[in-house]
């Protein structure tokens, strides 16, 4: 391009006549000031071919990290449905405790243990942050949506750090109970059949009938059957609200993008 630009200034500098081409002085004046207008224009179309490349590459690499958070919402979606799942057999379970307790109907001694068993079942919500680091160290401003750069930030940020304290608060109440009250009214815990697809528990109370009366375990059970309700019902069904709402920004940006 530049090779092109100087055979045609050249070409206009023999063309000119003696009189408009003044004294060798004023031709080499023109040769110099030829030289650097074309220096300029290719610094200029240099920077233009740089920019392109570098924008072609943002956005491969947006498309790029868009699908890497695609696969990890996924995954985070699947942990969550089946978390869900746990925390709402440990609710049934505890209403079913309590209806128990509260009756003087027999019940026989291993569906209790399961039932027991299924009321403190803790679980953990384990997700993926590779991609929303990936993103941070490239810079969140790469994610050309406002919106979906928003709620990116949003929901790992923010939602999934609220709701991770959240789960701690639940878990330290559980742990509570292994702790301080099931020592002295179970046999053992974590008595768990790794082998059943279920991975179903067993907790069996030493006197089920003193329990009926046991006012410090009664509150146990009905306010870890609250904490249970508060967490499936709230802090579940909001996070996974978010989770399904980002997955659905996400599809339609590289859907459009693609497209284009």
């Amino acid at each position: 391009m530049i090779k092109f630009f100087r055979r045609i200034r050249q070409k206009l500098l023999m063309d000119l006549p003696s009189r408009q081409a003044g004294s060798k002085a004023s031709k080499y004046l023109l040769y110099a000031i030829g030289e650097i207008v074309l220096v300029v224009i290719g610094i200029l179309i240099a920077l233009q071919i740089n920019n392109w490349n570098e924008q072609r590459k943002e956005a491969n690499f947006e498309i790029q990290i868009l699908k890497a958070f695609k696969e990890s919402l996924v995954t985070d979606l699947i942990d969550i449905d089946a978390n869900i799942a746990v925390h709402q057999k440990g609710l049934l379970s505890a209403d079913s405790v309590l209806v128990l307790l509260a009756s003087q109907e027999a019940i026989h001694k291993d569906s209790l243990a399961k039932l027991f068993a299924a009321v403190m079942m803790p679980s953990r919500f384990v997700h993926s942050t590779s991609a929303f680091e990936s993103l941070k160290a490239k810079g969140v401003n790469i994610i050309s949506d406002r919106d979906l750069q928003k709620k990116i930030v949003d929901v790992y940020d923010s939602q999934y750090r609220f709701f991770l304290l959240s789960e701690q608060d639940f878990i330290d109440e559980v742990l509570l109970g292994y702790r301080t009250i099931l020592p002295t009214r179970f046999e053992d815990s974590f008595r768990y059949d790794i082998s059943s697809s279920e991975i179903s528990g067993r907790l069996v109370p030493l006197d089920f009938e003193a329990l009926k009366k046991d006012q410090v375990f009664l509150f146990y059970i009905k306010t870890l059957r609250n904490w249970t309700g508060i967490f499936v019902e709230f802090h579940y069904v909001k996070l996974r609200s978010n989770v399904v709402d980002l997955q659905e920004m996400i599809d339609d940006e590289i859907e459009r993008k693609e497209g284009s």
